[in-house]
């Protein structure tokens, strides 16, 4: 699989009377956009903002990112949600780069807000730490539709703690597909032109003595070409599918530190480098998904490890990266597939945020002896200091922080969004002396 990834560098985005892009100038018709995304009738309005790096300006109740893509001709740009369920990664792709589409606003009725908080700043210490600090922000502010606020109705009932009523699960899914309509609808303004620059993604055979590395990328709350993952045993993909739009962030609530943002996926950090490294280094044979958190019993999370390093053993791996969400249950299945890969003889690195931090605590929710190659993507524990803004974009308050969202604030950097994600596209990390 060939996949040719058409870069357009965005300098800045501009509204004005017409949607194009020339010389690094994304122009924007906030209108044509607002009446595009208003057709579905899941909203009652959508505002339309820019948020731009150095800017004093503060976005809450951030839902997901998404990187404008388009693949020209007869490919499926979002599989699953916008293009039929066709295979990506190979082709062209175009993308608007230095920039992000981000998804804010209130929640659906039966939607939990307790992890539900994401906060970026676009100046000051907070934009320092989090990656979208730096992007130039198309922000789609979604007002619900009332359909989607009655606590009354049956379907707002919240029967999952985590991801909330299956009126909420619908309407997430519904943000997520006007996300992704208005990031195609913006990169097809490419369509014909030559990108700034051509990344070629492809893993073509190289020396058969390099060491044969897989990666385990556990997924939660994440659609896989637009299908619902959970449940589903360990499976073998082509690194070029994330990075060509095949995974989609579905869920909201959950911590803003390492939520699995759909940007993270599109400009995975570590899968690039490890494809950068193809024939250099090592012989990258590609990625290993699974679902975490998805079974409760032990046992069941044991043969999902069995499973995953099953399908290692197969390709005859030597090697191994993981990285692991965040939260309690995942790192069970996190930590046996570490202890069965190093029982197995493949050499493991694992890739995780830090969940707790106090002095007495060392991090682990569960760990094993194994476990002694351990990358961390920040704490999210750790405090921050985020001086007051003038401008505020996704609602008028905080739902866990008394006073004006545009305040000073003292907040852990779990709030902030995508500062210590497992995907390596962090700014946080922490050594051990």
């Amino acid at each position: 699989m060939r996949l040719e990834l058409a870069s357009f560098t965005v300098r800045d985005v501009r509204f004005s009377n017409r949607t194009g892009f020339n010389e690094g100038i994304l122009s924007v018709d906030r209108d044509e956009l607002r009446q595009l995304l208003l057709q579905s009738g899941d909203f009652d309005d959508v505002g339309v903002e820019i948020a731009r790096p150095g800017e004093a300006t503060r976005l809450i109740h951030v839902m997901d990112a998404a990187e404008p893509r388009f693949k020209p001709g007869n490919g499926s740009t979002f599989p699953g949600f916008l293009g039929p369920r066709k295979t990506v990664g190979e082709g062209r792709t175009h993308r608007l780069a230095e920039m992000a589409i981000v998804s804010v606003g209130e929640p659906a009725a039966g939607e939990p807000t307790y992890m539900r908080e994401a906060i970026v700043d676009m100046a000051g210490p907070g934009a320092e730490v989090s990656p979208f600090g730096s992007t130039i922000n198309l922000v789609l502010d979604f007002k619900p539709h009332q359909k989607y606020l009655d606590p009354d109705l049956p379907e707002a009932t919240m029967h999952h703690i985590m991801i909330g009523s299956p009126l909420a699960q619908r309407y997430n899914h519904r943000v997520r597909a006007a996300e992704l309509q208005a990031a195609a609808h913006l990169a097809r303004t490419t369509e014909g032109m030559e990108p700034d620059s051509l990344e070629v993604h492809e893993l073509g055979p190289v020396d058969p003595s390099l060491p044969r590395v897989v990666y385990y990328f556990q997924m939660n709350w994440i659609d896989v070409y637009g299908e619902n993952t959970d449940g589903i045993l360990p499976s073998l993909i082509h690194p070029n599918e994330i990075l060509d739009g095949a995974l989609v962030n579905v869920v909201s609530n959950h911590h803003a530190s390492y939520r699995s943002c759909t940007f993270f996926n599109q400009n995975h950090a570590l899968v690039r480098e490890l494809c950068a490294r193809h024939g250099t280094d090592l012989n990258f044979l590609g990625v290993i998904i699974y679902p975490g958190a998805v079974v409760n019993e032990f046992e069941q999370k044991d043969m999902l490890a069995e499973h995953a390093v099953k399908l290692a053993r197969m390709l005859g791996v030597q090697g191994a990266c993981s990285s692991y969400y965040g939260g309690g249950h995942p790192c069970v299945e996190f930590m046996l597939i570490c202890q069965k890969c190093e029982r197995a003889g493949i050499t493991t690195v694992q890739v995780m945020p830090e969940n707790y931090g106090t002095p007495d605590d060392p991090g682990f929710v569960y760990s094993v002896p194994e476990a002694v190659a351990i990358i961390s993507a920040g704490r999210a524990t750790q405090r921050i200091d985020l001086p007051a803004v003038p401008k505020v974009i996704g609602g008028q308050e905080l739902w866990s922080i008394p006073g004006s969202p545009g305040d000073s604030l003292s907040i852990p950097h779990r709030l902030l969004y995508g500062c210590s994600t497992a995907t390596g596209y962090g700014r946080l990390t922490a050594r051990q002396y």
